[in-house]
């Protein structure tokens, strides 16, 4: 290792370190100033530091399944409006602090949707964190337990936009509904919250076994949210409705040749 590259090592400049050789040879090819050869070593650090920067953030959200507005079938289920949501992927509701509430049937998209804005989120440099309502209610069962309620408090605090999945899909422990509105009250116009809920509004105080208590939380989270209904089947169904299809298919397919030909049955 050259003496150069070793201090490059050492102040921790491995972006630049990375791509020296190769510049070190476009510059003689090219008859590059000192300047311009400098611009170009420096952005190649600029660019690794901002990748490693997107990969601790996306690992920090903790998503479920790294998701995307690309990969979305936007065609499957047509009242999900995509200007609505690529209007959120700009991150303007985030730098508002407003937040969102995606209602609708289990496999519509609320959560391929809500995590692929997330990501967005991360590219444009928000902290990020996607909890599903058991973790978030785990978590502070847990902590709680060990008296650290304060440090789960502050995770769910500081990221520019958390994420709480999974609401409806059952009823939650007893005081699940006091930690959720912990979260709610103290992130109320400081940060963005987007939420899933497989069931209507009206239904949230069975859940949370609480019924004053669910309102003072759609009083503070409805307050300045936008609500995103989306209807239509379950995606997920619809792929194994189409898996089942073509085993279906198959095995018709495989009766018939195993059947004997007329012309054997004959003989």
């Amino acid at each position: 290792m050259s003496t150069l590259q070793n201090t490059l090592k050492q102040l921790r400049l491995s972006g630049l370190l990375q791509t020296l050789d190769v510049r070190l040879q476009e510059a003689v090819a090219n008859r590059l100033g000192h300047a311009e050869f400098l611009e170009l070593i420096c952005q190649d650090e600029v660019n690794v530091r901002q990748q490693r920067l997107m990969e601790r953030r996306t690992k920090a959200a903790d998503f479920r399944g790294l998701k995307t507005l690309e990969e979305f079938d936007w065609n499957f289920n047509p009242t999900v409006h995509r200007k609505e949501i690529f209007d959120l992927a700009t991150g303007n509701f985030i730098r508002q602090a407003k937040d969102v509430l995606f209602l609708g049937p289990p496999g519509v998209g609320k959560t391929h949707l809500a995590q692929a804005i997330g990501y967005e989120a991360i590219k444009m440099k928000f902290q990020v964190l996607y909890r599903s309502i058991f973790d978030l209610v785990r978590d502070f069962m847990k902590d709680e337990a060990f008296n650290q309620q304060d440090r789960t408090l502050r995770r769910y605090l500081n990221p520019e936009l958390l994420i709480i999945d999974d609401f409806g899909l059952k009823q939650l422990p007893k005081n699940s509904g006091e930690h959720l509105f912990e979260v709610i009250m103290r992130r109320y116009e400081n940060r963005s919250t987007i939420m899933t809920s497989n069931r209507p509004l009206e239904e949230w105080g069975k859940l949370l076994g609480d019924v004053p208590t669910a309102g003072a939380i759609l009083d503070r989270f409805l307050h300045h949210a936008q609500t995103i209904a989306i209807t239509g089947r379950s995606y997920r169904l619809k792929d194994h409705a189409t898996a089942a299809g073509k085993e279906d298919k198959n095995k018709k397919t495989k009766s018939k040749s195993d059947e004997p030909s007329t012309a054997g049955a004959a003989s």
